[in-house]
């Protein structure tokens, strides 16, 4: 539970007894301490439930609310990796034990996943409220916290599950990976700017994602984290912008791409000339680096 000051009463901790959250990768549930999930692959789904009591006639007196003032919990997921923000659906808080269920889908998952249940105002309060009432619809009057931390067996490239067939690829079945690059920003972040889009109507990509342990996956994966730079490199020699010597936050886009091309050359002038020249044998380069 984080200290919230909104400039309105808000409903204390001690209001919300039995305040429990409630983790799952896929139908695995996992124990209330871990915070690392440990087996989350690129297909699983998780899956909260975040079970609340309240005296709702309490919290309205608390909050110094009219009688028939209304009140909704709702959770509100972000992701470390992506910019997108998810919002469950609103559930009336009537008082007594209720549970709030919130399924966050497997493609729209990376890095650290952090959770928020929040309990808000559902209506206007009216001219007559309390001075330090909230008053407006939306108003957050509870706030509480739960992070995981998706690692383990997964893949910890930028990857996202996509069906190829849904933006249009004729024979999509036979294509691997699409690099995209979300923003060419230098200073966004590169968890956000670039992603792997796999895809899984391949049977190999599948079946790589499925189980990265195998030996076939790790081959799989050694050829990729290869393409996926290689590909890296091309987007930063294309980009007119990108300079060696510019200051660029770490995890940058900036960053990341000039971390490739430094391992080529000392400008990205020198390394654009060489690869215009002879770009397999730059290519060639890079596949040792990485390999070394």
């Amino acid at each position: 539970m984080r200290a919230i000051s909104l400039g309105h009463l808000t409903i204390p901790l001690e209001s919300v007894p039995n305040l429990s959250w409630q983790l799952a990768i896929g139908d695995t549930v996992l124990p209330d301490d871990q915070d690392v999930a440990e087996q989350w692959t690129y297909h699983d789904d998780v899956n909260v439930t975040c079970s609340f009591s309240l005296d709702f006639e309490d919290a309205l007196s608390r909050l110094k609310l009219p009688s028939g003032s209304s009140l909704g919990a709702v959770m509100v997921a972000r992701n470390s990796g992506t910019p997108i923000v998810l919002v469950s659906n609103v559930l009336p808080v009537i008082g007594g034990q209720q549970e709030l269920y919130f399924s966050v889908p497997a493609d729209q998952l990376s890095g650290t996943l952090s959770l928020e249940f929040q309990i808000a105002l559902t209506s206007e309060a009216g001219p007559d409220a309390h001075l330090l009432a909230p008053r407006k619809a939306g108003h957050i009057v509870f706030r509480s916290d739960r992070r995981l931390v998706l690692e383990g067996t997964a893949p910890r490239l930028p990857m996202l599950p996509v069906n190829f067939s849904d933006h249009g690829i004729p024979n999509a079945s036979g294509s691997l990976w699409w690099l995209r690059l979300m923003t060419r920003d230098l200073y966004a972040s590169a968890s956000s700017a670039v992603w792997l889009w796999m895809n899984v109507e391949n049977k190999s990509i599948k079946a790589m994602l499925d189980n990265p342990d195998a030996a076939e996956s790790e081959v799989w994966l050694q050829f990729l984290e290869i393409d996926f730079l290689r590909q890296l490199l091309r987007e930063a020699l294309s980009h007119d912008d990108l300079e060696l010597t510019a200051e660029y936050p770490e995890n940058s886009l900036g960053s990341a791409l000039s971390g490739v091309v430094r391992l080529l050359g000392e400008s990205v002038d020198y390394v654009r000339t060489r690869y215009k020249d002879d770009a397999g044998r730059v290519e060639a380069e890079l596949q040792a680096k990485i390999g070394d």
